[in-house]
């Protein structure tokens, strides 16, 4: 049995949008290496009803609610002493790899915190703006944007939980503030906690597009196909996961 598992923090809707490849992709491989957590804003999946953790909080898209939810996650997870490396997935995740490749290449690849820049200009210039006015009564000394899919180890998710309490009385509840592409990366800072700019595990196309009344799309686009093209550009690139697949995406490739 593997001493150090790979535990995968879901913060979904319910489950997955493509259950059939995730479930093919966590029965495909070792079982021993690997658990996975989801919180679950629906809980109608059958099929991972058995990964729905019990304590869950009622979230908000770009509120602070986004983080107590990936808490949640963290301490359900911190339950397992087995569980060393963690990556935080979604419900539009698809895999690149297989399970066991991918445990193996992120044991490989993310020995430490890794976080990876934000892609989008438009979300990092907006998130600066909320950022001056979701933090109230500590003033942290820079800014920073960063992708919210991120890979840790166990002792980084025991500082975030420990000091969650403390750190997250600054922070405006019930508001657009983005906080989950920022409030990790600032605590880390702040603890002095050794941690890595680097490699992505997500790609997520922050292409600057616009919807038919002009206003501009912020948000990843939709994948229409994802077919073996895109899967071998997203794996020489050195991705492990892409999104947003929504149901309607169409995957013509054999991923793993």
């Amino acid at each position: 049995m593997s001493q150090h598992k790979v535990a995968f923090l879901n913060l979904s809707l319910d489950s997955f949008n493509h259950k059939s490849i995730w479930r093919s992709f966590f029965e495909g491989g070792d079982q021993d290496d690997f658990n996975l957590y989801i919180h679950s804003k629906n809980e109608k999946c059958k099929v991972f009803k058995d990964y729905f953790i019990q304590n869950k909080v009622p979230t908000n898209w770009g509120h602070f609610s986004l983080v107590e939810a990936t808490i949640e996650l963290m301490k359900a997870a911190l339950k397992d002493e087995q569980n060393e490396y963690f990556s935080l997935i979604s419900d539009s995740h698809l895999p690149l790899y297989s399970l066991n490749d991918t445990v193996k290449l992120i044991k490989d690849r993310y020995t430490t915190l890794t976080f990876s820049k934000h892609f989008s200009f438009h979300t990092k210039v907006k998130s600066q703006l909320t950022f001056r006015e979701g933090i109230k009564g500590f003033k942290f000394d820079e800014y920073n944007a960063v992708c919210q899919f991120f890979s840790f180890r166990r002792e980084d998710a025991i500082k975030f939980v420990e000091t969650f309490d403390h750190w997250s009385q600054y922070f405006v509840k019930n508001k657009v503030i983005f906080a989950d592409e920022f409030y990790f990366w600032g605590i880390a800072k702040e603890l002095g906690m050794d941690f890595n700019i680097g490699q992505a595990t997500t790609y997520s196309d922050w292409s600057i597009r616009r919807m038919p009344d002009g206003k501009i799309d912020r948000n990843p686009k939709v994948l229409n196909t994802f077919n073996s093209y895109w899967l071998h550009k997203m794996r020489s690139e050195g991705f492990l996961y892409v999104r947003k697949a929504m149901p309607k995406t169409l995957v013509t490739t054999k991923l793993f």
